[in-house]
């Protein structure tokens, strides 16, 4: 949505950007794709609590609760991955090899830290092994096909006891499809029906690699089964490089990262990968057309609201329409908006309320709760300055 240019002022609902980091989770680092096991995280080296801390670093920069997409296979306390079909390339004969003690200490790290690392679902093994030889991917294959939705069942459940087993809280709210093989468009016979079985309300993946059953509600954002599934977008860099230079994310509302791009071959040199990241997104965060989401949940609504909103000038003012947004249970009464406003004026707001506000110079960061969503927002300036 472009910015409206009106009576002075200047308004926006800002795209958000939020931080997810995919294959998070494995603790062997080595792509295993050539000898019949997992990608991984192509790490060459094994990972440790020191890569977690690299990402509780970069969450508290950013003041960003970043959604980390775990794959947690090597978390297995108990082996109980033997039993689910396709899910580790041992088949009957998996026997987790993670020692307990780094399990009990990371598992320690994430509770306490869980307000500003959000764990998102990516799968057991993310790969699947079918008569004990790896396909892609864990959900979907490489056309796009569902996997049995039994199975499917399966892998979830392995993945919520695993979680249990490791004390690391509730099934996830936030899905990244493995390889990003995935579809949608089918309804009720959807992954994403299956995905709210389970507490699932986001999705993020490219369109353009899904089957589409039914095309999306719109060019970046759809949704069904009471699921909103964004548009992702390219990676701003290659999966398989490590300690790579920031670079600025094509388009948003997801920055999409992989574990390895933030991490130093030498652990306790992470923080060197991190600081650039931190001072780019930053500094992102800060352009008018732009926000920082501060977690998924604010993510996927803002993003909500800046795809689908319409603002027209009426009067002194301006009226926003939010009537053609989802009407979902995850999405919030809540957005923000950024104006800017030489005359730094305050503002009369109709059918809602100001919750919060922030300036910086003439620019100003509000977010609004609204009342209604059959009638639209009306925001007015007031003649002369008291606060916004």
């Amino acid at each position: 949505m472009p910015p409206v240019k009106h009576n002075g002022f200047l308004l926006t609902i800002p795209k958000p950007l939020l931080v997810v980091v995919e294959d998070v989770g494995w603790w062997q680092g080595q792509d295993g794709s050539t000898v019949n096991e997992p990608f991984r995280s192509g790490m060459n080296r094994e990972h440790c609590l020191q890569d977690y801390q690299a990402l509780l670093l970069l969450a508290r920069r950013l003041q960003m609760r970043i959604q980390i997409s775990m794959v947690l296979c090597e978390w297995d306390r108990s082996s109980l991955l033997r039993h689910v079909p396709g899910a580790t390339w041992m088949g009957e004969d998996w026997c987790n090899p993670t020692s307990q003690d780094i399990l009990e200490e990371t598992s320690d790290f994430l509770r306490v830290n869980s307000d500003h690392l959000e764990i998102g679902l990516h799968g057991v093994g993310h790969e699947f092994w079918k008569n004990k030889r790896m396909e892609r991917s864990e959900f979907h294959d490489t056309d796009n096909i569902m996997r049995p939705s039994g199975i499917i069942r399966q892998h979830l459940d392995a993945f919520a006891a695993i979680m249990e087993e490791n004390g690391l809280g509730l099934f996830p709210q936030a899905f990244v499809p493995p390889a990003l093989y995935h579809s949608f468009g089918n309804a009720e016979q959807s992954f994403q029906a299956i995905l709210r079985e389970y507490g699932v309300s986001w999705v993020s993946t490219i369109f353009s690699r899904a089957r589409q059953y039914a095309p999306p509600v719109h060019e970046k954002l759809t949704w069904e089964s009471d699921v909103l599934l964004i548009e992702r977008e390219e990676a701003p860099v290659p999966w398989h490089i490590h300690a790579a230079p920031p670079t600025l994310p094509h388009a948003g509302p997801i920055v999409a990262l992989h574990w390895k791009n933030l991490l130093h071959l030498d652990p306790h040199r992470n923080e060197e990968v991190i600081i650039p990241w931190v001072e780019l997104l930053s500094s992102c965060g800060k352009d008018f057309n732009r926000i920082l989401a501060r977690d998924t949940a604010s993510c996927w609504s803002q993003f909500a609201y800046h795809s689908l909103a319409k603002i027209e000038p009426l009067g002194d003012g301006v009226e926003i329409d939010i009537g053609g947004g989802p009407n979902l249970s995850s999405i919030s009464r809540h957005f923000f908006l950024k104006i800017r406003d030489e005359q730094h004026r305050s503002w009369r707001i109709s059918n809602g309320k100001m919750i919060s506000s922030r300036s910086d110079g003439p620019v100003t960061q509000v977010c609004i709760e609204f009342f209604s969503r059959s009638r639209p927002i009306y925001l007015t300036p007031r003649s002369a300055r008291a606060s916004v």
